[in-house]
């Protein structure tokens, strides 16, 4: 058994290697990636272990993430691979039409990790985790995947929830009935969200004012991303503010993955909150310097060094 389940679909990122409309981009680096991939990542950077339940292609790039996970130590017991469809893949635009920022371009309809259905959950591996962590990415990408997450959170001791509204995968009005159902149904121990996704599902991108409103949907600890801004962490009424790192932003995706990954793992160790805060915050400052979701997720040790270098500096 493992410490942390995730629930979520890999895909195969193609990442532009210079800046401008991929209409002008000829090369691109191939990464694994996928929102609960990055997570189960950090998790174990961060030593404990982490186990993701998802279906894959019978193809390459689903051979490709079978190996990538085993050899970062994600147990792939779980992960099924599916040959009646294809591993999902997607391309990130970068630097265009706002400089510093990242655009993604899907390809991912009907893919085999679409297909992740509660008959993909086990219960006698849920039951055995310490916490289960998914996100609405994988709320949206299809009903079956869905019902596997309200699955998996009906059985789990305890939950981590990332919001990850993408509204090229659904409108808002239907990301917030599914996650407001999965919250109202389920009390969620850490939620990682931030301003936008906050005004859709409680009408505010004010941190203060949506942590009393997620409080009151059985919410325990809320970190609240700001994006270039940094985050705030709440807790039992209490607040910790932290400023964003200046480091040079290669790509940004992926930040919010390292963040929850590695603070959830902290935590989950018996951490402080403001120890396991701020390495998500060193965690979330190192992805963004290089092309990749998660290869630059740092252990506790080379956050610290990198959190004593940033306070020395």
């Amino acid at each position: 058994m493992v410490d942390v389940v995730a629930l979520g679909e890999p895909l195969i990122q193609f990442n532009a290697v210079t800046r401008g409309p991929l209409r002008y981009v000829s090369y691109f680096e191939k990464h694994i990636a996928g929102s609960e991939l990055n997570f189960c990542i950090a998790v174990v950077r961060n030593c404990l272990s982490c186990g993701l339940i998802a279906r894959v292609g019978a193809d390459e790039f689903g051979r490709n993430v079978m190996e990538y996970l085993r050899g970062v130590g994600v147990d792939i017991s779980r992960v099924r691979i599916d040959s009646s469809s294809y591993t999902g893949v997607y391309f990130i635009q970068r630097g265009y039409p706002v400089p510093g920022r990242s655009e993604m371009i899907y390809y991912r309809r009907y893919s085999a990790g679409s297909r992740l259905s509660p008959e993909d959950v086990d219960e006698n591996y849920i039951k055995g985790s310490i916490l289960v962590h998914s996100t609405g990415i994988t709320l949206a990408i299809s009903e079956s995947a869905r019902s596997a997450v309200f699955r998996a959170f009906e059985l789990a001791r305890r939950r981590s929830f990332d919001t990850n509204i993408r509204l090229k995968l659904w409108p808002a009005e239907e990301a917030r009935e599914h996650i407001l159902k999965l919250m109202r149904r389920h009390d969620i121990e850490v939620l990682i969200t931030d301003e936008d996704d906050s005004r859709i599902l409680v009408n505010t991108g004010d941190g203060d004012e949506a942590y009393r409103k997620y409080r009151e949907l059985g919410v325990g600890l809320v970190i609240f991303k700001k994006g270039a801004r940094g985050a705030t962490l709440y807790y039992e009424n209490t607040k910790i503010e932290r400023q964003a790192y200046r480091v040079p932003v290669e790509d940004p995706i992926g930040a919010g993955d390292a963040l929850g990954g590695t603070f959830v793992a902290l935590y989950l160790k018996g951490r402080s909150y403001e120890y396991s805060f701020d390495h998500a915050i060193a965690a979330a400052s190192l992805v963004i310097t290089a092309r990749g979701d998660n290869e630059l997720i740092p252990t506790e040790e080379d956050a610290e060094v990198f959190l004593n270098n940033m306070r020395r500096s």
